[in-house]
């Protein structure tokens, strides 16, 4: 965003503003155009970042590699803003112009990544096995993207900061820059949060990827028009140095620069920190769609133009409000800590009360506000408070374009250090401790010598922020990731927790052991497999593909979860085994906890492992295999989806070997029918042959240029191996397996057919891309549905089987 989107000042009233100084009625106006420039800029990171997603991946390190690419545009962006406002005399018209480069750059964006692709995979492959150099052609390449478009909106900020700089050193004319300045950073992040709303609710659904980001740089070239037009009539008189303002400058730049600088960092470090862990946290309480990130994102936002709305009351305090600031941000954030493990019971049994999509996403947005409110308002004040410390100084906008440089590489330092380094170490409790108590050596570094009353109220708080820390009981991680947001269903405590995993890979990895001695796996809160009723699933998603496997020779499994499914396969005679695993918390999960069910294939020495989202390793790989198995735990997981569109099985298919077979798990509980028959309707398109299995209460795809048929011989053959046989559930033939097949090609044109009919709109039209998301926001709403829709949902399907066309799929 511009300026600097994640740390916010305060906002006046508009007509107050214009009041405060008839001189220049267009204040309220630049207002109102960097409201709108902050949710344009807020819209076009979104996007980026899912651009940049399907091509350098979604792993950790390349989503880190992506931020930074991010931070160090707005990072030079601020600095070089700057420097030249001081030199314009009309910083509306400047403003205009960077505008319109933000505009030009956006619109180009979708050729540009699409461009990108294919240069990154060759590059990507001439360094196999180097992470560093893997993490520094990520960067080099976002970076050379956004480098343009993030440029010109960190300089946005420094520019505008010019039209409240006229020069006088009067109090009256300081006070109003001060109060200006305020306004200008505030309103910027306030249109962030509307931006995050807007895009997750309603801009990217109805629009798809191209269309937003196309809107956003229409939204942006008007702010341009309108600011080039209101700019070229009004004119600043040039800054001239003065003797007085000389002294000034130097004294600063003697006194306080390197302390601000500090401070800067500092914040921007600790807010970001704070950030990680807020994001984290959340994610695993009111969930991790799309539409949920956009809750979080928004609600931090919001909560810090709050904050910095009160920064121009708190600056009366003088010299010990930012040290006082710090101090109750930390004091803030040890407070809240009590209430975290709590939360889930906001969503405990209330699914029959709270039925609608729209209900529950405003109870999770209400519980993220409210977890949010207090520390991250409080949070608000401090870059805000440090910026008005300059504005009684020459050349503000260069000293603000300094601070907001500094600022967002502290964003970027502590972003990383807490994602890579303090989550996995400290774990989220801990890691919130070590942030507040961060926050309070902050305001250490703020307090003035001279400020004698403000550091014993400092001196106070801060010893009150340790003692709640201190005395805050450790929290109850099984209720804390027990998942209570998914379906808004009751808490059921499990008998031992064996296992919790905090890191930026795969969030929070946990196994838990029930009274009946069964062990779950969940990622934040959401199961993924167990020792009990599920494994007969997760064997069937392994048969299920093998009985049409031509040669045994190269398999690739995409996601690992408890292993089941991998040592399922195992058993069945494959030279070489790939897993991508993203997580590897879940790598170790299944090693450690559910080596019984995987048959301990992890370790079996044709199995390599690949750190990897699957699609990104599809991508940069070279490697043709005979089967691709994929099994996700729900495609409504904010990413997930890209794994189901039309161009991520056009790379499966360019990766299967001639006859090979694609299998992949499919959600039928918890969707609605268009949804479902988009999903199938996707696949069709790039497969010849697909067929829908029903077999453990779910779903499993399997997909073939080739005919699906069985030979008989062949699959007898291997039902006389102790390593298949073992692994058949309740020891069925391996052939009668055949008789779970539900839509088979003609079969599923059917159904797809007549949901088309039933939805008004032609099958072609049931397509799910990258560009238009269609599952990423359409999936998450079906989490309303009661349970009882899956089997009307499976009776619907079987009316569209076809048992001769069964019965043909074993061969001789």
């Amino acid at each position: 965003m511009d300026g600097q989107v994640t740390s916010s000042p305060g906002v006046e009233p508009l007509a107050a503003l214009a009041r405060a100084d008839s001189s220049a009625p267009r204040f309220p106006i630049v207002l109102l155009l960097f409201v709108a420039s902050g949710a344009t800029g807020l819209v076009d990171q979104l996007c980026f970042s899912k651009y940049l997603s399907y091509v350098v991946g979604s792993t950790a390190y390349a989503v880190s590699a992506v931020l930074a690419a991010f931070m160090t545009g707005l990072a030079i962006g601020a600095h070089w803003g700057g420097r030249l406002s001081a030199r314009i005399t009309r910083p509306l018209r400047a403003y205009g112009v960077v505008e319109m480069v933000v505009a030009a750059a956006v619109a180009t964006t979708p050729l540009a990544f699409r461009a990108l692709t294919p240069l990154y995979a060759a590059l990507a492959r001439s360094m196999p096995g180097s992470l560093v150099a893997l993490s520094g052609l990520r960067w080099l390449l976002a970076l050379c993207l956004v480098v343009v478009p993030t440029m010109a909106m960190g300089a946005t900020l420094p520019l505008l900061t010019r039209s409240v700089d006229d020069g006088d050193p009067s109090p009256a004319a300081t006070a109003l820059r001060e109060k200006r300045l305020s306004a200008l950073y505030s309103i910027n992040t306030l249109g962030g949060a509307l931006g995050a709303l807007a895009a997750a609710y309603v801009i990217l659904p109805a629009l798809g990827m191209d269309g937003t980001i196309w809107a956003s740089a229409a939204v942006s070239a008007t702010i341009a028009v309108i600011a080039l037009t209101l700019g070229a009539r009004d004119a600043l008189s040039p800054l001239t140095a003065s003797p007085s303002a000389d002294a000034r400058r130097e004294a600063l730049e003697r006194a306080e620069l390197a302390r601000l600088y500090v401070l800067a960092f500092a914040s921007g470090c600790l807010v970001f920190a704070a950030e990680v862990v807020f994001t984290h946290l959340l994610a695993l309480i009111i969930g991790n769609s799309a539409y949920a990130f956009g809750l979080i994102l928004a609600a931090f936002l919001v909560c810090l133009a709050f904050g910095a709305a009160s920064a121009g009351r708190v600056n009366r305090l003088g010299s010990t409000s930012l040290a006082l600031g710090l101090a109750l941000s930390g004091l803030a954030l040890c407070g809240t800590l009590p209430v975290w493990d709590k939360l889930p019971y906001f969503f405990n049994n209330t699914g029959e009360v709270i039925q609608s999509f729209a209900a529950r996403e405003a109870t999770r947005g209400l519980a993220a506000f409210v977890m949010l409110c207090v520390p991250t308002t409080l949070m608000g004040l401090t870059f805000p408070l440090l910026l008005l410390r300059i504005a009684r100084y020459a050349e503000v906008g260069r000293w603000v374009g300094r601070l907001t440089a500094v600022n967002t590489l502290g964003a970027v330092c502590g972003s990383l250090a807490t994602g890579y380094l303090l989550l996995p170490w400290l774990g989220s409790q801990r890691s919130l401790i070590a942030i507040a108590l961060g926050f309070v050596l902050a305001g250490v570094a703020a307090l003035s010598s001279s400020a004698v009353r403000g550091r014993t109220f400092y001196l106070l708080t801060a010893g009150l922020s340790c003692l709640v820390a201190w005395l805050c009981p450790r929290w109850d991680l099984a209720l804390l990731t027990s998942g209570t947001n998914v379906y808004f269903e009751g808490y059921h405590p499990p008998k031992t927790l064996l296992m919790v995993r905090e890191d930026v890979h795969g969030g929070v990895t946990t196994v838990t052991q029930g009274a009946d001695a069964v062990l779950t796996l969940y990622t934040n809160g959401k199961f993924q497999g167990n020792t009990g009723w599920e494994m007969n699933a997760q064997r069937f998603f392994a048969h299920y593909p093998s009985l049409f496997v031509k040669n045994y020779d190269d398999l690739l499994v995409i996601g690992l979860g408890t292993g089941t499914t991998l040592g399922t396969l195992a058993g069945y005679p494959w030279k070489r085994i790939s897993v991508a695993e993203i997580s590897p918390s879940i790598l170790e999960a299944a090693r450690t906890y559910f080596r019984g069910p995987n048959l301990g294939a992890i370790d079996d020495p044709r199995v390599t492992i690949h750190h990897a989202d699957g699609r990104n390793y599809l991508l940069v790989s070279e490697s043709r295999y005979d089967l691709i198995s994929m099994e996700l735990s729900s495609i409504w997981f904010a990413g997930a989806s890209s794994l189901y569109s039309r161009e991520f099985y056009a790379l499966v298919h360019q990766r299967m070997k001639p006859g090979g077979v694609f299998q992949q798990w499919v959600q039928l509980h918890h969707v609605e029918r268009r949804t479902f028959a988009t999903i199938l309707n996707t696949l069709r398109r790039e497969f010849a042959h697909v067929t829908l299995f029903y077999g453990g209460n779910q779903g499993i795809l399997v997909a073939s240029d080739a005919p699906l048929v069985a030979s008989r011989s062949r699959i007898e053959a291997l039902q006389q191996t102790a390593e298949v046989a073992a692994t058949v559930p309740r020891a069925r033939p391996l052939l009668e397996l055949i008789d779970d097949a539900v839509l088979i090609d003609d079969g599923l044109d059917q159904f797809l057919a007549d949901s088309a009919r039933e939805a008004g709109e032609p099958v072609d039209a049931m397509i799910s891309t990258d560009g238009n998301l269609y599952l990423e926001y359409a999936t998450p709403r079906g989490n309303v549905l009661p349970w009882v829709e899956r089997e009307k949902l499976v009776a619907t399907l079987r009316e569209f089987r076809d048992p001769e066309a069964v019965a043909n799929m074993i061969g001789p």
